[in-house]
């Protein structure tokens, strides 16, 4: 059975499952303030207690081309495991979440509302990802962004969903 859930901090060590962190504890660290702030959520997807995907929800940023609280979320950090791609389930995950963003279905109060637009950011090496999301409705272009994680470097392009 296919769940969805956020994350708590103490689900944080899975995450390397999913994707190869320079910085385990870092990366630990990090999200966990981020998720008891109230600034960022994680969603997982799990098929019975088995981590199949992840995709991230940022709900304050400084950077308002990138999220605002009560009107803008970004989404961040979508991935689903490699031996569960092309299947369906990142289409389940993506479209569940779009679906509480658009609904204002959230399970804490911080974020209660209905967000009227939506952010993504895609690296140009990932087509897949730029179809899944265009596909929704993320077609309008706002900025090229760059940023630095754990010590890699990231360029992409912000896409904006409105409704």
């Amino acid at each position: 059975m296919l769940t969805i859930r956020p994350a708590t901090p103490a689900d944080l060590p899975r995450l390397p499952e999913l994707f190869d962190y320079n910085d385990v504890p870092g990366m630990i660290a990090a999200n966990t303030r981020r998720i008891t702030s109230g600034k960022h959520s994680i969603f997982l997807l799990l098929e019975d207690d088995e981590l199949i995907g992840e995709l991230h929800v940022t709900w304050r940023s400084a950077d308002p081309l990138i999220a605002i609280d009560g009107q803008r979320a970004y989404l961040s950090a979508f991935r689903i495991r490699e031996d569960k791609q092309g299947v369906g389930y990142g289409s389940f995950l993506l479209d569940a979440i779009i679906r509480m963003i658009d609904q204002g279905m959230f399970q804490d109060s911080t974020h209660q509302g209905i967000y009227r637009e939506i952010t993504v950011g895609v690296e140009d090496d990932n087509p897949r990802a730029r179809h899944m999301y265009e596909k929704r409705g993320f077609t309008q272009r706002i900025a090229r962004c760059r940023e630095s994680y754990q010590d890699d470097e990231y360029e992409f392009d912000l896409l904006l969903r409105q409704r």
